[in-house]
């Protein structure tokens, strides 16, 4: 696993709950290590295991540790190059669910190496969509669903979305696009507003 994805896990611990918090579960994992380098590459059991640990000091369902990262993953400062990189794949919020097969290929033009999972879309019925994601590691799933929740409120829609469980090697989740115009969205430039000519 590319160790751009366990980096960011670490920044969202460190963020969103403490610096303490991070080292406790690095003295615990005992793997010789106290954190994560960006462009390594590490065992995805490492990270699984991490997860874990770290789920266990907060008092946390793992699921609901990978959903909140993933929604960090858009709302956060330090992750506005993740958030631009999931915008550029459309106008509307279906427009985005549309782009999501085609994400691994936008992201390699960045990272060549990053290894990101497969995503099938299937649409149900108007509105109702089903998305299979490549198991990358165990609750990739509920990581998604942070995602696509953040990026729902990103465009302005109005989204149910449910963790349906695995199919194959996939996790399946359901998605119901209400409406795309439930409130305002937040603003996005395709280019980085914080880089200017002069700098």
């Amino acid at each position: 696993m590319h160790g751009l994805i366990s980096r960011s896990f670490e920044g969202f611990i460190k963020a969103a709950y403490s610096e303490d918090t991070w080292r406790q579960a690095m003295r615990r994992l005992d793997a010789g290590i106290d954190g994560f380098e960006a462009m390594f590459r590490y065992d995805k059991a490492l990270l699984e295991r991490v997860v874990d640990l770290c789920a266990e000091l907060l008092d946390k369902e793992r699921e609901v540790l990978l959903e909140d990262f993933g929604t960090f993953l858009v709302v956060s400062e330090a992750s506005a190059r993740v958030r631009r990189l999931l915008r550029f794949g459309g106008v509307d919020f279906e427009d985005f669910l549309h782009s999501l097969e085609d994400l691994s290929g936008r992201a390699a033009l960045a990272v060549p190496d990053l290894d990101l999972p497969d995503m099938c879309l299937v649409e149900r019925e108007e509105g109702r969509f089903e998305l299979e994601c490549a198991l990358a590691f165990d609750g990739i799933g509920h990581l998604l669903m942070g995602l696509l929740r953040a990026l729902a409120d990103d465009y302005g829609a109005l989204v149910f979305l449910d963790h349906i469980g695995r199919r194959d090697a996939a996790e399946v989740l359901s998605i119901l696009l209400v409406t795309e115009d439930f409130a305002d969205g937040r603003d996005f430039h395709l280019a980085d507003v914080s880089i200017s000519v002069g700098d």
